[in-house]
């Protein structure tokens, strides 16, 4: 019965968070456990997970915008806390099972595997790159500069809605060969 669940189980990712409200917890002295969580202590833990899962990949993209000169409150340090944050925000909502992503009928984020960490580094690097230089350039170009911190949150929120299919479509290409 183990081996039939295992085998029905997406591989690229990960269900269970968003299918039920227990997660795992460290207390400390390298003891894991499982624990039921309130609908917002899941909140926190999914989003606790997800910062990470960006932050730590996304690092030279964040030294870049850190990095970046701007002329005012619309400039790309702005807009990279914005689309940084929605990144965060989306990505939790589809770990914890709150929204399901477009083009996929599979509930929760994407699974850690060698091959996924990969992707999500270039992934989210370009993703955010996109969010926030391109929305600079764009905002610069129009001659509105509030437009780029409307432009950085959308394509953070589109780009976190398709990675998991993204992700489910690289593993599937890479696996036929």
């Amino acid at each position: 019965m183990a081996r039939d669940r295992r085998e029905h189980r997406n591989p690229v990712r990960q269900t269970r968070p968003a299918t039920s409200a227990t997660r795992r917890t460290w207390y400390g002295l390298g003891k894991l456990s499982r624990a039921e969580k309130s609908g917002f202590g899941r909140f926190l833990h999914d989003c606790s997970h997800i910062f990470g899962d960006i932050s730590i990949l996304a690092l030279p993209t964040l030294f870049a915008i850190v990095a970046a000169p701007g002329p005012g409150i619309y400039d790309a340090t702005a807009a990279g806390l914005l689309a940084w944050m929605a990144m965060v925000f989306v990505g939790t909502l589809i770990r914890g099972g709150w929204i399901r992503p477009p083009a996929t009928e599979t509930l929760g984020w994407v699974a850690l595997s060698p091959l996924l960490v990969v992707l999500r580094f270039v992934y989210y690097n370009l993703a955010l790159t996109v969010a926030v230089f391109g929305s600079v350039w764009l905002a610069g170009a129009v001659g509105v500069p509030p437009l780029s911190l409307v432009a950085a949150l959308v394509v953070a929120i589109v780009s976190m809605l398709a990675f998991p299919r993204v992700a489910e479509s690289v593993y599937a290409t890479v696996r036929e060969r």
